[in-house]
C-alpha cells in the first residue's frame, strides 16, 4: 500500500481541526469524528458501519450510557474536550469497553481533539498502547491502521507486554546461568531481584544518576562487579543518603529485599547479560506480569518468558472491579459534603484485601492501584469543594498503602516477586496520580505478604479476599503434592472430598474467613459448577449465607494453565447483596441480568435440587464398562487371540470381543477383543485358561507388582508422618488378583447376559454434538470409556436419545474440561422417565427409532462412521438424519405429556421431585413392560475368533 494518500489525507484533517474547531466536546465531537474517518478513507461514519452516540446499557441495565463513537467489533472512541488530561477517564472507557457486548471491539481510543490514546484492554489496562499526537498522525498513522477500509495490523509504539517479555527473558537468563554453575538458588534469586529492583529504581527516578548502569560498565572483570554492585547495594540498605563517595546521593531502600547483601561474582557472559538488561527502559516493564513471566521462566531458560502466558489485567478486572472497585466507587458517587468524603477516606485507610494464593502479586498488584485511584477520586472531590488551603494537608497523607493489601502462598520465590511488585507499585501509582506521596524507604512487607500455606495456617483478617488459586485435579494430587500431604490435607478438611478439584479447598476456607459484608473473587476451574466439586465449593458458599452476584459462567484463562475456568463473586450476608445481579455467558462475552445466580452460574433452571430415584438406581441398569487397569496387557488384536487361543484351547472362554467409545463411532464395527477372566482363586484361573494366564503374568503382573510396591512405600511415608493416617491399600487389592480386570463390573454383565443386546453411549461426549447412542450385541465386552444401559428395547433407546435426555445430561454432568461426562449418580439417578406414556406413544417413539437405525445403518454400508453421520448435523442443511431426530424428540415430549411452551428443565425438574416424593409417580426405565417398544433387532456384531 502507498502511504502517500492517506497521509497527505491525514494532514489536510489536522490542518481543518486546527483551523475550524475549538475543541468542544458537546459541539463538535460528532464533526471531528466525521471527518476522521473521511480522512482514513471512508465515506463518513456511517459508511463505514460506525455508530455516533451509541447506546451502552449499564450492567444492571438499569441506566444507558452514550459512547460517543461505536465502531463493532474494531474500535470505540471517547471524546473530551480540548486540554483535558485523559489519564483521569481510562476508567470510564474501561467501562464502556466491559460493557460493550456482545462483539465488543477490541480497541478504544480516548481523544481531546489533539492527541489520541489508544488502548487494547485485552493486553494492558494502566497504559495506552500508544499515544498519538494529533500534529504526528499523518507520520504514526500506523499505529490506528485498524481504521483504514481495509484493516491492517497496528503498530504500537507503546507496546509493554513486549518490553516485559524482554525484560524477563534477560534476567531469567542471568538467573538460570548464575545456578547452574552452583550459585545457591536463594542467593541467586535475591541477587536478581535486587538487580532488577535496581534498574527499575534507575529508569521511576528512585535511583540517582544511573548507578546500577554505571558500575555494570566500569565493571571489567566479574571481580569488578561483585565489588561495584555490592556496594550499590549496601548503600541502597543504608539509612539515610549516602553522604560521599561513588554513591553520593543514595537513598535508603530498606524494603526488606536489601536487608542480606550477598553479591555475586559474574562471569563475562553474565556481566553481558546484565549489561543487555540495564539497557531496557524499566519504566515501561509492567511489574504484574513481570514476575509471573520471570517466575514461570527462571527454570526453563529466557525463551520461556517469551511464550509464557500471564493473566491478563482484563481477567483480573472481571475480580477486582465488582468485589472492590464498584462498592467504592457506587460509596464515592453517594457521597455529597467533605465530611462524607473524609470519613471515606477513613474508611479507605481501615481497608484490607488479601489473596491467599497470592504467586507473583498480579492481583494484589491491580487491586492496589485500583484503590489508589478511588483515593485520588474521593481527594479531588474534597479539593473540588474546598476553597482553602488546607487540602494541602490533606492530600500528603497516604490512606492506602501497600500493607493493606495481605498475600499468602507456599512459594518462597514468588512471594518475593510479589513483594518487589508491591513496592514499585506505589512508586508507579505517584508517579500516575501525580501526587507526592513518600516512595523511600520501600516499605517493609515481610508481615504483608508471607510464605505460607493457606491451606493449614490462619488467614490475616480482611475486608476482601481475591485470586486465583492453583488448580490441580483430585487424581493428580497425591503425584503432584506427594502422598503425606494430601493425607493431611483430608485430615484437616474432611468435608471436602469426592473427584473435587484443588481449588475447591479456598472456597470454603474464603467464605469462612470474610466478615459479614466481605466480598470475595476466586477464579476456578469450571469443574467447580458440577459435582462433587460445586458440593464443596459453590453449594458451601451459598449454604452459609453467601450471595453470588457477578459471575463468569466459564472462559478459556489468560494464565500459564490451558484451562476453562469460571470467574464467581460473592458477598457474605444477603443484607449486603446487589439486588440485580449479573451472569456473564458465552465466555464471558454476554451478560445476563439475573434475579439470582445459583451455584451451578447457569441461567437456565438450576436442576441441583433434582433428587437420586430409587426406580432408577433398583434394580440397578446403568453402568460403566468395564476398566482393565491395564489396558496394553488386557487388550489383544485379533492375531494375538488366535495366537493364544490355538497354543491353549480352554483360554477361549475368557477371551471376548470388546468394543471403546471411538472404534463404536468412528469405525464400522469393532475389530479388538480382551482377556476377561472370571475366577477369583489363581489355581482355577490356572487351570482354566493357562495360556490367557501366561500372556498376563508377561504383561500385566510386572506392572500389578510395581504399583503395589510403590504404594506400600508410600503408606510407611504417611505412616512415619503420623501412625494414625488411613493407609491406601488400592494395588495391593489388585495385586491379590492380578489376574482380573481392575473393575471388572461382574453386576453389569449379570444384568445384559439375559439380553440379546444393550445400549452404550460414550461417556465423554463431544461438546456441540447430540449424543450418539448403540445398540451392542451382549457378547462384546465394553470397556470404561462407554456407558453401558441394560435395555434392548427400541422405546428406551429412542428416550435414551432424545434432546430431553441430553439436556438433563448437560445441566447435571461433570465436565472433562468443556466437554460433557455421562454421570450416572448425577444424570442417570434423577432423570424422571415417562410417568404414564400410552402404548401409541411407546409405538411411535419405537416406531421411529427403527427407521432411524435402519438409515444409520444404510450410511454406514456406505462406508460412513456413526461419528460422520453426526458430524454432518453440526452444519446447516437438509438432512433425513436430522428429521428423523426431530421426530424423535416430538414423540419423546409426547411420551412425556410436557407442555412445548414451558421450560422443558423446570418441567422435567417437577417430575423428578414429584417420583421422589409421591408414590406411584416414578415408573421404571425401560420399555419391557410396554407392548409396541420393541420394532428393531439391529446390533453391533462383532465378527466371530
Amino acid at each position: 500500500m502507498d502511504p502517500r494518500p492517506i497521509r497527505e489525507s491525514l494532514a489536510s484533517f489536522v490542518a481543518w481541526r486546527k483551523e475550524h474547531l475549538k475543541g468542544d466536546e458537546k459541539g463538535e465531537a460528532a464533526i471531528y469524528l466525521e471527518r476522521l474517518f473521511q480522512a482514513f478513507g471512508h465515506g463518513g461514519v456511517r459508511e463505514a458501519g460506525a455508530t455516533l452516540e451509541a447506546r451502552i446499557h449499564r450492567l444492571d441495565f438499569k441506566g444507558v450510557s452514550y459512547a460517543d463513537l461505536m465502531w463493532k467489533p474494531r474500535c470505540l472512541i471517547e471524546m473530551k474536550k480540548s486540554g483535558t488530561d485523559l489519564t483521569r477517564h481510562y476508567r470510564q472507557a474501561f467501562q464502556y469497553w466491559i460493557e460493550a457486548v456482545p462483539d465488543r471491539p477490541r480497541y478504544v481510543i480516548l481523544c481531546n481533539f489533539d492527541e489520541l490514546w489508544i488502548y487494547d484492554f485485552d493486553q494492558q489496562l494502566d497504559a495506552p498502547v500508544d499515544v498519538v499526537k494529533l500534529a504526528d498522525l499523518p507520520e504514526r498513522y500506523a499505529a490506528l491502521a485498524f481504521m483504514l477500509p481495509i484493516e491492517q495490523a497496528p503498530l504500537f509504539g507503546n507496546d509493554l507486554v513486549a518490553v516485559t517479555r524482554s525484560a524477563a527473558a534477560q534476567v531469567s537468563g542471568v538467573f538460570r546461568s548464575l545456578y547452574d554453575r552452583g550459585i545457591d538458588r536463594v542467593v541467586a534469586q535475591r541477587f536478581v531481584l535486587q538487580s532488577v529492583v535496581a534498574m527499575f529504581s534507575e529508569d521511576i527516578g528512585l535511583l540517582p544518576d544511573k548507578y546500577f548502569t554505571r558500575g555494570l560498565d566500569d565493571a571489567r572483570t566479574g571481580a569488578d562487579a561483585y565489588d561495584l554492585l555490592g556496594g550499590l547495594f549496601r548503600e541502597m540498605n543504608a539509612p539515610g543518603r549516602t553522604a560521599g563517595g561513588r554513591y553520593a546521593g543514595t537513598p535508603y531502600f530498606n524494603g526488606g529485599l536489601f536487608r542480606s547483601i550477598e553479591p555475586v561474582e559474574l562471569t563475562n557472559g553474565e556481566l553481558g547479560e546484565l549489561r543487555g538488561a540495564a539497557q531496557t527502559n524499566w519504566s515501561a516493564v509492567r511489574p504484574e506480569i513481570f514476575g509471573t513471566l520471570f517466575e514461570t521462566s527462571m527454570d526453563k531458560g529466557e525463551r520461556h518468558a517469551y511464550g509464557a502466558h500471564f493473566t491478563s489485567q482484563a481477567d483480573i478486572a472481571k475480580v477486582v472491579l465488582p468485589t472492590i472497585v464498584k462498592p467504592w466507587t457506587e460509596l464515592i458517587s453517594a457521597a455529597s459534603t467533605i465530611g462524607q468524603y473524609e470519613q471515606l477516606l477513613l474508611d479507605m485507610a481501615a481497608f484490607r484485601v488479601l489473596d491467599p494464593a497470592c504467586g507473583s502479586g498480579n492481583f494484589l498488584y491491580v487491586a492496589y492501584r485500583e484503590m489508589r485511584r478511588l483515593e485520588a477520586e474521593a481527594k479531588l472531590r474534597i479539593d473540588e469543594r474546598r476553597k482553602s488551603a488546607e487540602i494541602a494537608s490533606q492530600a500528603a497523607l497516604s490512606y492506602v498503602t501497600p500493607d493493606h493489601f495481605l498475600g499468602l502462598d507456599n512459594n518462597r520465590f514468588a512471594v518475593e516477586v510479589a513483594k518487589v511488585t508491591m513496592m514499585l507499585a506505589k512508586k508507579l501509582s505517584a508517579d500516575e496520580l501525580d501526587d507526592d506521596q513518600p516512595v523511600l524507604p520501600l516499605d517493609n512487607l515481610d508481615d504483608t505478604i508471607r510464605y505460607a500455606d493457606a491451606l493449614f495456617e490462619p488467614w490475616p483478617k480482611a475486608n476482601v479476599i481475591v485470586g486465583n488459586p492453583p488448580y490441580l485435579g483430585r487424581r493428580k494430587m497425591v503425584e503432584e503434592l506427594g502422598a503425606p500431604y494430601t493425607s493431611k490435607l483430608a485430615q484437616e478438611h474432611p468435608g471436602i472430598g469426592g473427584v473435587s478439584d484443588f481449588v475447591c479447598y479456598w472456597f470454603p476456607l474464603a467464605h469462612d474467613a470474610l466478615p459479614s459484608g466481605g466480598r470475595a473473587g476466586l477464579v476456578a476451574t469450571q469443574a467447580i459448577r458440577d459435582a462433587s466439586s460445586r458440593k464443596a465449593s459453590l453449594d458451601y458458599v451459598v449454604d452459609h449465607g453467601g450471595v453470588i452476584f457477578d459471575a463468569v459462567s466459564s472462559q478459556p484463562w489468560s494464565g500459564d494453565a490451558a484451562v476453562t475456568v469460571s470467574i464467581v463473586n460473592w458477598v457474605k450476608g444477603e443484607q449486603y447483596a446487589p439486588k440485580e445481579r449479573v451472569l456473564w455467558l458465552d465466555e464471558g462475552e454476554l451478560r445476563l441480568p439475573v434475579a439470582e445466580i445459583p451455584a451451578s452460574l447457569k441461567p437456565t433452571t438450576d436442576v441441583a435440587t433434582a433428587l437420586p430415584l430409587g426406580s432408577n438406581q433398583r434394580p440397578k441398569v446403568c453402568f460403566q464398562g468395564q476398566t482393565t487397569g491395564n489396558v496394553a496387557g488386557f487388550r489383544l488384536t485379533r492375531a494375538e487371540a488366535l495366537a493364544i487361543v490355538r497354543s491353549d484351547g480352554l483360554s477361549r472362554s475368557v477371551i471376548h470381543p470388546m468394543i471403546s467409545g471411538d472404534p463404536m463411532i468412528h469405525t464400522l464395527g469393532p475389530t479388538d477383543f480382551v482377556i476377561d477372566v472370571p475366577f477369583t482363586d489363581a489355581t482355577e484361573a490356572r487351570a482354566k485358561a493357562p495360556g490367557a494366564l501366561a500372556h498376563l503374568a508377561r504383561t500385566v503382573l510386572p506392572g500389578r507388582e510395581e504399583s503395589a510396591a510403590k504404594e506400600e512405600a508410600r503408606n510407611a511415608e504417611v505412616l512415619a508422618a503420623n501412625p494414625r493416617s488411613k493407609t491406601n491399600k488400592h494395588h495391593a487389592n489388585f495385586l491379590s488378583t492380578w489376574w482380573r480386570h481392575a473393575y471388572r463390573r461382574d453386576d453389569m454383565l449379570k444384568a445384559i447376559s439375559g439380553l440379546s443386546r444393550y445400549i452404550a453411549l460414550t461417556i465423554v461426549a463431544a461438546d456441540g454434538r447430540k449424543s450418539i447412542y448403540q445398540f451392542v450385541d451382549s457378547s462384546i465386552r465394553p470397556d470404561a470409556s462407554l456407558q453401558v444401559f441394560a435395555f434392548d428395547d427400541d422405546y428406551s433407546f429412542g428416550v435414551l436419545s432424545s434432546s430431553l435426555h441430553r439436556t438433563w445430561f448437560d445441566e447435571r454432568c461433570s465436565r472433562l474440561e468443556t466437554r460433557p461426562r455421562y454421570t450416572p449418580t448425577t444424570v442417570w439417578d434423577t432423570f424422571p422417565w415417562p410417568a404414564n406414556p400410552g402404548t401409541e406413544q411407546v409405538a411411535r417413539v419405537a416406531s421411529i427409532v427403527s427407521d432411524l437405525l435402519s438409515l444409520r445403518e444404510e450410511y454406514v454400508a456406505r462406508g460412513s462412521t456413526l461419528g460422520e453421520q453426526y458430524d454432518s448435523l453440526r452444519l446447516p442443511g437438509r438432512s433425513a438424519l436430522r428429521d428423523l431426530h426431530d421426530q424423535l424428540d416430538e414423540a419423546v415430549l409426547d411420551a412425556y405429556g410436557f407442555s412445548r411452551g414451558d421450560d422443558l428443565l423446570a418441567q422435567l425438574l417437577a417430575l423428578n421431585l414429584a417420583a421422589a416424593s409421591q408414590p406411584g409417580v416414578a415408573r421404571r426405565p425401560g420399555g419391557a413392560d410396554f407392548e409396541g417398544a420393541y420394532t428393531s433387532d439391529f446390533k453391533l456384531m462383532a465378527p466371530p475368533l
